[in-house]
C-alpha cells in the first residue's frame, strides 16, 4: 500500500509539472476583455474598460508572491472580474460577486457593487450604532462590503487554485477544502504590509457571528456540509455561517503553527485524495488527521454542532 501511494503521488506530480502551462480552461474566456494590468497572471472582465479592480489586481499579485514561496511553485491562473448582469453565464454558483474557483485554474469575482456586498450592507442597516462606527473604520464611510467580499475573499480563492493544481476536482472532504481555503486566506493576510485587509475579514465575520441573522440556520453539521453543499451555497446566509466557523477555527491553526501547516495541509488533502487512498469513513480520517498534526490541530478543528 506505501509503495502504492508513492507511486501514485510521484505520478501525480510529474503530470502536474507537464499540464503546468495548460491547464488553464480557456474556454471561460470566451466574449471577455483581456486586460494587460500584470504580469504575475492574466486578467479578463466582462466589460471593456472595468473600474475599480486595480487593487484586487495589486492585492492577488503580492499574494501569489506569498503563495509562491509557501508551496514552492510558480503558478500560472486567470482572474475573471464579471458584472452581476453576466454572472451566471461565467460563474457556477450565485449570487453574484461571491468568490469562486474553478478546478481548472480560473477565479471568479464580482464588478462593479455586487448582489452578495449589496445584501449584506442592507443587512446591517439596522445594527447597533456601535456596530455601524466599527465597521466605517474598516471598510469606510459608505461600508463597502465589496472590499470583503472581493479583494479580502480572493485570497481564500487564490489558495483554491494552489490546491486544485495539485488535487484536480477529486478530494476526501469538501470541509477539508474549505477549511484549507480559509488557512490561505489567513495567512496571505498576515503576510501583507498592513493589517488593514486582514482586520476586515476578521471585523466583519466577528461581526457577524454576534448577529440574530444566524439563529435558526437550516443546516450546521459537517455532514449537512458535504451532502447539502451546493444548496447551502446558493442558499448564501447558512454558507456564510459555515465559512466564519472555518475562518475562525483556521486563525486559531495559523497563530498555533505558522506558515508552515498551509504546505503540510496541502500535502495531506493531495496524499488524502480519493484518487490515492480511496474512498476514507469519519473514524478513519479522523485517525489520520490525529497522527499527522497532532493532537492541538485536532481539537481546533472539532465540530461541536449537531
Amino acid at each position: 500500500m506505501k509503495l502504492r501511494f508513492i507511486f501514485l503521488l510521484f505520478t501525480a506530480l510529474i503530470s502536474c509539472e507537464k499540464r503546468e502551462s495548460n491547464w488553464i480552461d480557456r474556454s471561460k474566456h470566451e466574449g471577455l476583455f483581456k486586460q494587460e494590468l500584470t504580469d504575475e497572471f492574466e486578467v479578463y472582465a466582462s466589460l471593456e474598460e472595468p473600474k475599480n479592480i486595480n487593487n484586487s489586481i495589486l492585492l492577488l499579485d503580492t499574494s501569489k508572491k506569498y503563495f509562491d514561496n509557501v508551496f514552492s511553485e510558480n503558478l500560472k491562473f486567470a482572474v475573471l472580474f464579471i458584472d452581476s448582469e453576466n454572472w451566471d453565464k461565467y460563474a457556477f454558483s450565485p449570487p453574484p460577486g461571491m468568490p469562486q474557483a474553478y478546478y481548472q485554474g480560473n477565479m471568479v469575482l464580482g464588478l462593479g457593487k455586487s448582489v452578495i456586498a449589496l445584501n449584506a450592507e442592507n443587512g446591517i442597516k439596522n445594527a447597533p450604532e456601535p456596530v455601524h462606527k466599527l465597521l466605517k473604520k474598516h471598510f469606510g464611510e459608505d461600508i463597502d462590503l465589496d472590499l470583503f467580499y472581493r479583494d479580502a475573499l480572493s485570497l481564500h480563492e487564490l489558495g483554491h487554485l494552489y490546491q486544485f493544481y495539485r488535487t484536480g476536482k477529486y478530494s476526501q472532504r469538501k470541509w477539508l477544502n474549505e477549511l484549507f481555503g480559509n488557512l490561505c486566506q489567513v495567512g496571505a493576510a498576515r503576510s501583507l504590509d498592513s493589517e488593514m485587509v486582514f482586520n476586515r475579514m476578521d471585523v466583519l465575520q466577528s461581526v457577524m457571528s454576534k448577529g440574530k441573522q444566524w439563529d435558526n440556520l437550516k443546516f450546521k453539521t459537517l455532514s449537512q456540509f458535504e451532502n447539502d453543499y451546493f444548496t447551502i451555497m446558493q442558499a448564501g446566509q447558512n454558507y456564510g455561517w459555515y465559512q466564519t466557523q472555518f475562518f475562525f477555527r483556521a486563525k486559531k491553526l495559523h497563530e498555533l503553527f505558522g506558515d508552515t501547516i498551509l504546505n503540510q495541509f496541502r500535502n495531506f488533502l493531495m496524499e488524502t485524495s480519493p484518487e490515492v487512498a480511496g474512498e476514507l469513513d469519519d473514524e478513519t480520517l479522523q485517525k489520520l488527521i490525529r497522527e499527522r498534526f497532532g493532537n492541538d490541530f485536532f481539537e481546533i478543528v472539532q465540530w461541536d454542532y449537531h
